[in-house]
């Protein structure tokens, strides 16, 4: 989809709550619209002109990614500058990303800006970058092979006496030897007992025979973020290990079922969570099963007990159920799908059979 095609959809969102334009902050959804990857920038859509504004630095940056709006270069203030130069008329409705907006610069904003109605706009980019086209999908998919590789490269570093920290440096570095930008997110290496934190971050503490350890890591490519997570055994696998193992992998595995355009992410929840539920360890599935991945690692659709809208064709989601114990240690498998038709389509390909190293 090309630029103009994404902001004609957004134009086309805006007449159905009947809005003359919209003014976009956030970075990540500036550059679905543009194209733009510099660290300052914001675009204007009216009825029959774009504005985008930057700063001196990206004069030659933005002449040769920004090709879809009007290019202003701004030395100062982004709201007294449009305000001067009068590039809104009088007594408009213009909506504004109030998620992403603080309150101190809405305030700045209607300040400088104060002959409209500013109106507030929740999601609108975001439900329309949610379906990906097919260049958008590739890179998701080379982002996800990478991901994929480094699994596969860091397999004979996982054993006894590696540190959480030295895994992660070591994947942080495949990643870059394996063709991505680098990291989707820092990474998520929990071993033993820290396990039981879906959101542990790397420590100096050494891999143990008998840890679980959970690996959530992905590379990003081209800007958009691959999101998996595997979990191994290091030494020797006990019965509990199994166990709980095989738990989360059919949850995981009937989450996979369940998804396709027309059910909802709560559908998708409770399919996992029901298996993990009767296996009498739903209270221990402590967060929403998933979320969309692209220009960031979450973003819509939830896949949550909350959700109760369709999934559509081409949303890339994760599917990512898991079980933590408190003080032993924690399981959790993700993959990225693809939602089709009458399916939904896992992207990694790496093994999710326990491995015992």
């Amino acid at each position: 989809m090309s630029f103009n095609k994404r902001v004609k959809k957004v134009n086309e969102e805006l007449s159905k709550k009947n809005l003359e334009g919209i003014y976009i902050t956030n970075l990540t959804n500036v550059r679905y619209l543009t194209g733009f990857t510099g660290s300052a920038g914001s675009v204007l859509i009216l009825d029959n002109i774009n504005h985008f504004f930057t700063d001196g630095r990206y004069i030659e940056q933005s002449k040769d990614q920004v090709k879809n709006c009007k290019i202003h270069i701004v030395g100062g203030n982004y709201f007294k500058y449009i305000a001067d130069n009068n590039l809104i008329k009088e007594r408009l409705k213009i909506g504004f990303e109030s998620e992403h907006i603080s309150v101190s610069l809405f305030k700045n904003l209607c300040d400088a800006i104060n002959n409209i109605q500013w109106i507030q706009c929740k999601g609108i980019v975001e439900k329309i970058a949610a379906v990906k086209d097919q260049l958008e999908i590739q890179s998701l998919k080379t982002a996800i092979e990478i991901t994929d590789e480094v699994f596969t490269q860091i397999i004979p570093e996982l054993k006894i006496g590696a540190t959480e920290k030295d895994i992660s440096a070591k994947i942080s570095y495949l990643f870059k030897m394996n063709g991505a930008e680098g990291d989707s997110y820092e990474s998520i290496i929990g071993s033993g007992w820290l396990g039981a934190l879906p959101h542990a971050r790397p420590t100096d503490k050494k891999f143990e025979s008998g840890d679980f350890v959970v690996m959530d890591f992905g590379a990003l490519y081209n800007g958009y973020h691959a999101d998996m997570t595997r979990t191994i055994v290091i030494g020797k696998a006990s019965d509990k290990h199994k166990e709980i193992y095989n738990i989360v992998l059919e949850s995981q595995l009937a989450g996979i079922k369940k998804a396709k355009a027309g059910i909802t992410g709560a559908e998708v929840d409770n399919a996992c969570r029901t298996v993990i539920n009767q296996a009498g360890y739903g209270d221990k599935f402590i967060h929403s099963t998933g979320h969309g991945i692209g220009l960031e690692v979450h973003t819509y659709p939830r896949i949550s007990s909350i959700n109760k809208k369709a999934l559509l064709e081409n949303y890339v989601i994760t599917i990512e159920p898991g079980i933590y114990l408190e003080g032993w240690g924690g399981v959790r498998i993700e993959d990225d799908c693809i939602i089709n038709k009458n399916s939904c389509t896992p992207l990694n390909k790496s093994t999710k059979e326990m491995l015992v190293l």
